[in-house]
């Protein structure tokens, strides 16, 4: 179970407030086509065709023999002269005459000669639609810099010109300008004179485009350290682990020794500091042994000592999204001295390459070493419960119980897992059985607000979560860490007054500082303080949580909402177009309070 749907249902309800993450599902065509439609709607429909008199035919034929108004050489091109001598009802009349011309050009796809026509025209009138046209004619020649430079200069003319807006967005992202593009679109949205179904899917693309490129690069040039987790995700991977606090053959004389001992001890404090160390203290062991066993290879003491620090550097790299090194070092320390919690973190590696065979084939090698380990149960009962096998999830999920009672996640996913089989009142007695025996757990308030969120039922949801705080703030090691603080904050936001926006949002900044490598807090947060139009503080935000994610879907997700927080910005920064945006903004919280 997960809060993070809520937010996501939040983040949707609410997306207005980012102007430029708009969506709609239809499928895009290429610019041209969109305004090549439009211009037609301005121009004159031809007559139905009917049957034309002889002296219909004649007329229109004359009609087409009949000079132009304006003045032509022995080829027919326009001699103007000087301009400045004609008066300004001559200019009108040459000048929409000379449009005229270049329209029918136009029509007959001859564009180079349009253009010429369009440019006789601005010389008599400099008029936003000669300037459009033009635009429109580089946009068919493939020529999107000169679609810009014209569109640019029509926009000089008339800002709102949408059409316009348009068609440079559609240049912007043939050039990959893909951040201009969305904000000429961003701004036609807020124009309000076109249709949003024709804008949006053009404006999505864009935006999607923008995050990937974003992405992309920064994945392509980082060179930072990998991070750990947060501090509420370490602690619920190795809390089902049963403390090792030593090892044999410990030498205090050994540096080695002692920066495993240390690791380990550091580990299991499960505290933010801790776990840092312990990531340390890792990489030194594993340093120093791999240096000791080059010396005495037949060493079977040494063999052990490197392969458990072998074994928790690798854990920790696949944490920190390396799996490549993780799989690595796990498989190096599986060869030297194979152990359970070897096999299981070399399961969960092949697991997350979606190699479910082999995944399995390592808890078959591991029972062959002990097969009364909980965590082998528990976590093979995970996978199941995963790949919705419940009847087998149950079995594992109860024999990790029996094998070690005094750890609560078993508990807790046999409740969760009832819930899954819309057992809802077994789940409500396993909870209960979880609470009588953990009484100042915070584990079982938590995860049991999460099943009460889900069901709909948020007034005993925001109960139990408020009892998770209570008990975690009790607790000297993370036990639940932040998720209690994120739960209740995301279930407020759904009840959008101005009291839960300032409560929730005082709950994420708690959450951020105290577990400042959650991307889950800090995507919620940057989503909250965009709402009250704290635009650098969420950029900001956004852009630390896509560093922090694991995954490239979540790190995109990220990006996503930080570049159009971006275009935000830079709307806002346009007097007119922030005043558009306030009233967009005023007009959706003014139906959201309406609704209540």
């Amino acid at each position: 179970m997960s809060s993070n749907n809520s937010m996501r249902d939040f983040i949707s309800r609410n997306k207005t407030a980012i102007i430029a993450t708009v969506a709609a599902g239809t499928a895009a065509v290429g610019a041209y086509m969109y305004y090549a439609q439009l211009q037609q709607q301005h121009e004159k429909k031809p007559a139905k065709k009917t049957k034309k008199s002889k002296k219909s035919v004649t007329e229109e034929e004359k009609k087409k023999e009949e000079p132009p108004i304006y003045p032509i050489d022995a080829n027919g091109e326009p001699v103007l002269g000087d301009v400045d001598l004609l008066n300004d009802k001559t200019k009108e009349e040459w000048a929409g005459a000379l449009k005229e011309k270049g329209n029918a050009l136009f029509k007959k796809k001859d564009f180079e000669n349009a253009i010429k026509y369009y440019t006789f025209a601005l010389s008599l009138k400099e008029d936003p639609v000669y300037y459009s046209n033009i635009s429109a004619c580089y946009s068919s020649l493939l020529n999107y810099e000169k679609v810009i430079e014209m569109a640019t200069k029509a926009l000089a003319l008339r800002p709102d010109y949408s059409k316009v807006l348009v068609r440079r967005a559609n240049a912007y992202e043939k050039l990959g300008n893909f951040g201009d593009a969305m904000f000429d679109l961003s701004v036609c949205s807020l124009n309000t004179d076109m249709s949003d179904a024709s804008i949006e899917p053009i404006l999505e693309r864009n935006l999607n485009q923008q995050a990937m490129f974003v992405l992309n690069t920064k994945l392509g040039v980082t060179d930072k350290k990998s991070q750990l987790p947060s501090n509420t995700a370490l602690t619920s991977f190795f809390g089902i682990f049963k403390p090792e606090l030593s090892f044999a053959n410990y030498d205090d004389t050994c540096e080695g020794d002692k920066e495993l001992l240390n690791g380990l001890k550091n580990l299991y404090r499960c505290t933010a500091e801790g776990y840092e160390t312990a990531d340390l203290s890792f990489t030194k062991a594993t340093e120093y042994f791999l240096k000791q066993l080059s010396e005495t290879p037949d060493d079977e003491t040494v063999k052990e000592k490197t392969a458990i620090a072998l074994e928790h550097q690798g854990i920790f790299k696949f944490l920190k999204n390396n799996p490549l090194e993780a799989h690595e070092d796990i498989k190096k320390a599986l060869e030297l001295h194979p152990r359970i919690n070897s096999y299981i973190y070399m399961a969960l590696i092949l697991a997350d390459k979606g190699d479910t065979d082999n995944y399995f084939a390592n808890y078959e090698k591991a029972m062959k070493l002990d097969d009364k380990n909980a965590a082998l149960y528990y976590h093979r009962g995970q996978m199941y419960f995963i790949t919705q096998q419940y009847e087998k999830a149950g079995e594992d999920f109860d024999k990790a119980k029996e094998l070690d009672p005094e750890n609560i996640f078993p508990y807790i996913q046999l409740a969760c897992l009832s819930y899954r089989e819309n057992k809802f009142d077994d789940c409500e007695t396993l909870f209960s059985e979880a609470r009588r025996k953990f009484p100042n757990s915070s584990e079982v308030p938590n995860f049991y607000a999460e099943i009460l969120a889900d069901k709909g039922d948020f007034d005993a949801a925001l109960k139990e979560y408020e009892r998770a705080i209570e008990l975690e703030k009790k607790q000297d090691a993370v036990h639940v860490g932040i998720a209690p603080l994120v739960g209740k904050a995301t279930l407020l936001v759904r009840t959008p007054t101005v009291e839960n926006f300032v409560e929730a949002t005082s709950l994420l900044e708690e959450a951020v500082k105290e577990d400042p490598r959650s991307e889950q807090a800090k995507i919620s947060l940057g989503q909250l303080k965009l709402q009250q139009e704290d635009i650098d503080e969420a950029i900001e935000l956004f852009e630390s949580a896509a560093t922090l994610a694991r995954t490239f879907e979540e790190k995109l997700q990220a990006t996503t909402f930080a570049e159009a927080a971006k275009i935000q910005k830079r709307i806002r920064a346009d007097p007119k177009m922030s005043a558009k945006i306030q009233e967009t903004i005023a007009a959706l919280r003014a139906s959201d309070f309406a609704n209540l």
